[in-house]
């Protein structure tokens, strides 16, 4: 096949790109909100439309308009619940709340049809034409066209009708609406069933094609997030011409390179974009501040540090070996939590790469570990690699908008599971990688053997790491990334560069995650590709662990600890797994509390149990001594004099 074969059969991919980022445009001009849940939106479609609808005798057609209209719903449904909230709320919890939804949709598909992938057969065209000796597929013509049909609707919609010029006002303001009796709940819900039946259109027409499985067609969101982003979320041509172009590009890299690197394609496109349209966010002002969550003060009680330490202790050396790898991994998911704590805790930057970051770590420990480096070596390369990786990226992030740095990690995760977690070169081909030594200090901490000594040890490290974050937090360092998390304009007045702020922010983070890879590595004892495609390395678990650390409280040390025992393999998931698929379960329990966590409790379980401690010690003062607190001059307890200024949580325990 000649290159303009392949280049035809690109716009079966482009045409799917475009009509997603069509959804992405649609939903942003109508509400201001740019849905990261638009490809899990069209997968829950496609999934009705081929597992419900189809296999239930119902003819092609009328499933596909079945399959439409569930997706279309659920937009309408979501934004009609959560449409208020989302108005008055901080870009970060538009962004996370999204996420949320995305997670939703998924788990509901885990557990109603399947986890595996699904083969759909051509249901409305196959095969192929040829003009002028070049071959092209029919569902490249059919997709590529109902894209443009599309694009051209939705640009009368948007620039020739009432509801167009009704639903760009919503967005710029939706007070002002409201003030001449336009209801912006109700035009807002339109716009998100427009977005959601675009998103099922797009992911039933290209299933033949990239086949069905619950993450599989959310991976279209990458690249229509590029192409909506070079359309700065207003232009449907735009949006059009991006998204085929993105397609184009990755048929023809498949003819003439490979078809495993022609799929990162897309999403280096998205990260061109992001590069040359990214800014520093100078108008995130007053409205924020008293939206995002809060933080704790860092300030550690030792004597419940104590208690909390002697407890895992004990349930290390008493419990059955089962127990004993839930607590280590409890351990190990703490520490990616607790980069997440610093990542959207204290800079407000929602990264999807925490377990990315962490899954190249555990390579490149793995491949130092095999190649004869101690144990200390090892784990310096690993921390090295997230250090590197904080390089890096901030080349993307620092300049960024908060919802720029969102889309370049979801680019840069996508990247990494393409080209580097499915590619034998960085798995010493098919041999993998065999940890050497795993010796501290003369004792050998190998999961493999010593299972229980590896345990001690991932809890030292984490209970270390918690220590230094505390100290961080509390010292000159952490003020200076705390500044700039809710409001740019007023540090940038008293010389405060907010670009540092954000890169030492990220490079804790990502040191974090890089120690985090290489416990990992020990803990697995052999790293191979298999593994790490299969067992949780994508950005999909990364932003399952986000929603955790989020439910538990994301500007807490001890959010951290919370979320490490609810990830898959945590010890509450393990204390759960009589129950046929908990992980699915929980985490459609934990994505759906997150929703409701950002919409109505910010601060999570943590702020709320710090919030209600403070009211009891404030009727009960002689509870004070006994929970921990400090009493003040006038009886009541510092916990209450702060949360009464609003500060809730930021009180004397935080871990």
């Amino acid at each position: 096949m000649n290159l303009l074969g392949y280049a035809s059969m690109g716009l079966s991919t482009g045409g799917a790109y475009a009509l997603v980022a069509l959804g992405l445009v649609a939903a942003y001009r109508g509400t201001g909100v740019i849905n990261f849940a638009q490809g899990a939106l069209g997968m829950f479609g496609a999934y009705a439309f081929w597992k419900s609808f189809t296999q239930a005798g119902i003819p092609v057609g009328v499933a596909i308009v079945f399959g439409v209209l569930v997706s279309a719903a659920i937009g309408v449904g979501f934004f009609a619940l959560i449409g208020r909230r989302l108005a008055q709320a901080p870009a970060v919890t538009k962004i996370l709340i999204t996420i949320g939804l995305m997670l939703v949709l998924e788990a509901v598909v885990r557990i109603t049809w399947t986890n595996h992938q699904e083969t759909v057969t051509p249901f409305l065209v196959s095969g192929g034409f040829e003009v002028g000796g070049i071959r092209v597929q029919s569902i490249s013509v059919l997709l590529a066209g109902v894209a443009v049909v599309a694009t051209a609707a939705l640009h009368v919609l948007f620039t020739r009708t009432s509801f167009g010029h009704i639903t760009t006002a919503l967005r710029d303001t939706d007070l002002g609406a409201q003030s001449i009796g336009i209801n912006p709940r109700l035009w807002g819900s339109v716009a998100w069933g427009l977005s959601g039946a675009l998103a099922a259109v797009s992911a039933i027409l290209v299933s033949p094609i990239t086949q069905l499985s619950p993450t599989a067609l959310t991976t279209l969101l990458v690249p229509a997030l590029g192409a909506a982003l070079a359309a700065r979320f207003t232009s449907f041509p735009i949006a059009l011409a991006v998204g085929l172009g993105a397609g184009v590009l990755e048929g023809l890299f498949t003819g003439l390179v490979d078809a495993q690197v022609a799929r990162a394609i897309p999403q280096v496109m998205a990260l061109l974009v992001l590069l040359v349209t990214a800014r520093t966010d100078m108008r995130r002002g007053t409205r924020e501040v008293q939206a995002v969550f809060h933080v704790g003060t860092g300030r550690i009680s030792w004597a419940w540090a104590g208690i909390g330490g002697a407890v895992v202790l004990v349930l290390i050396y008493t419990t059955l070996g089962t127990v004993v790898d839930a607590l280590s991994l409890t351990a190990i998911f703490g520490l990616v939590a607790l980069g997440i704590v610093v990542s959207i805790g204290y800079t407000g930057q929602v990264n999807a790469l925490p377990l990315g970051v962490a899954g190249a770590a555990m390579i490149v420990f793995g491949a130092v570990s095999d190649s004869g480096g101690s144990l200390y070596v090892s784990a310096a390369a690993a921390v090295a690699t997230g250090v590197a990786a904080a390089g890096l990226l901030s080349a993307l992030f620092v300049n960024a908008r908060i919802y720029e740095v969102t889309i370049g990690a979801l680019a840069v995760a996508s990247i990494l599971q393409t080209v580097v977690f499915s590619v034998d070169f960085f798995f010493n081909g098919r041999s993998g990688w065999a940890v050497g030594d795993t010796t501290v200090l003369g004792i050998d901490i190998s999961n493999i053997t010593n299972p229980r000594g590896f345990a001690v040890a991932a809890w030292a490290v984490f209970l270390i790491a918690l220590v230094v974050v505390a100290n961080i937090r509390r010292s000159a360092v952490g003020r200076y990334i705390l500044s700039v998390r809710q409001d740019e304009r007023l540090p940038a007045a008293l010389g405060i560069v907010a670009a540092r702020a954000k890169f030492t922010g990220l490079l804790i983070s990502s040191a974090l995650w890089g120690l985090a890879g290489a416990l990992f590595a020990v803990q697995r004892g052999f790293i191979a590709k298999g593994d790490i495609q299969l067992e949780g390395f994508s950005y999909s678990d990364s932003l399952a662990l986000i929603a955790f650390v989020i439910l538990a409280g994301s500007g807490y040390l001890v959010g951290a600890v919370l979320a490490g025992a609810f990830a898959p393999g945590g010890l509450l998931s393990h204390l759960l797994s009589f129950a046929p698929d908990v992980n699915d379960w929980l985490s459609l329990f934990f994505a759906a509390n997150m929703i409701w966590v950002l919409a109505a409790e910010p601060d999570g379980v943590i702020g709320q149990f710090f919030r209600v401690r403070g009211g009891l010690l404030q009727r009960l003062p002689a509870l004070a001594g006994v929970l921990g607190a400090r009493p003040t001059s006038t009886g009541r307890t510092a916990d209450t004099a702060i949360a009464e200024k609003g500060e809730a949580g930021v009180t004397a325990g935080d871990t």
